[in-house]
């Protein structure tokens, strides 16, 4: 258990390390743009702050418990100054997923949902093609039935960073495709399931609305 949990640390800082360069190193390029208003008043969350709301309805492509799977789900809240966004989201598992089981011994049906905060960083926002590093931090929980009879469940912590391509179409609406990482960590289960069983990539696919300037 202790070599799980360091391993599932390391995975942490690093991938915090990457999303924490790239935001950086993508707002140092766009900060140009402010070059020329020095003048104007500094606020928290940069010049003349401008706070807009946004929700998004997304599909994940996945493998969970090595079986294809898809999840879908949304989050929605504020965008400050185009550049930054934080808000909540939630997901469900939707497609069946059996798993052979051994307490009891039958053939299991696995569920699985999370929710929790999300938050990113828009690279370029203001062009037609560009791009957005989301970052999902939660809890959810995982339960296991048995012909409609609750067997157990399990909550978990979960952590899923990404990259994802955005397409302008009209000023209220974008699309998103992108792909991100479910770190899983904390699932307990008698059943033989692990974290690393619920971990995996997604491809996703997003409709954005809201307003972005």
């Amino acid at each position: 258990m202790k070599t799980g949990s360091n391993k599932f640390m390391r995975t942490l800082i690093l991938i915090l390390g990457i999303i924490v360069g790239l935001a950086g190193l993508a707002y140092a390029q766009e900060g140009e743009e402010e070059l020329g208003r020095k003048d104007q008043m500094q606020t928290l969350f940069g010049f003349d702050a401008k706070i807009t709301g946004y929700g998004s309805l997304e599909s994940k492509f996945t493998r969970l418990n090595a079986k294809d799977a898809v999840v879908i789900g949304g989050h929605g809240g504020v965008i400050f100054n185009r550049y930054f966004y934080f808000g909540l989201g939630a997901y469900g598992l939707v497609t069946s997923n059996k798993h052979p089981g051994s307490f009891p011994e039958e053939s299991l049906d696995l569920e699985m949902g999370y929710t929790g905060l999300m938050m990113g960083f828009n690279i370029m926002p203001k062009k037609v093609v560009h791009f957005s590093i989301p970052l999902f931090v939660g809890v959810g929980n995982l339960e296991l039935e048995h012909k409609n009879v609750f067997i157990e469940n399990s909550a978990f912590f979960l952590l899923e960073p990404g990259l994802q391509l955005e397409l302008n179409v009209v000023r209220f609406m974008k699309i998103g495709l992108g792909g991100s990482y479910r770190l899983v960590h904390g699932s307990n289960l008698r059943n033989n399931i692990s974290d690393d069983d619920l971990s995996y990539w997604s491809g996703n696919f997003a409709l954005i609305f809201g307003k972005f300037n």
